[in-house]
């Protein structure tokens, strides 16, 4: 997965992969370069389930300030 994540998973899936990667890389099967690339694979699903959950937070105080104010 070279392209940016947030073009092909949900978060779910994000997440998901983000957790084969970690134990691709703690399994210490992987060669260096791997363990490199993976490492760059996860370290962007991160930062992508990251801003879905900072979207989702701001959805979330949008839904509860209109329901304040009714």
């Amino acid at each position: 997965m070279s392209e940016g994540p947030e073009k092909e998973l949900t978060f779910e899936e994000a997440m998901e992969r983000i957790e084969e990667i970690t134990g691709s890389i703690e399994s210490g099967k992987l060669k260096l370069e791997e363990s490199i690339a993976a490492f760059e694979e996860g370290s962007r699903l991160i930062k992508f389930c990251r801003a879905k959950l900072e979207e989702y937070g701001k959805k979330i105080d949008d839904i509860s300030g209109s329901e304040d104010n009714e």
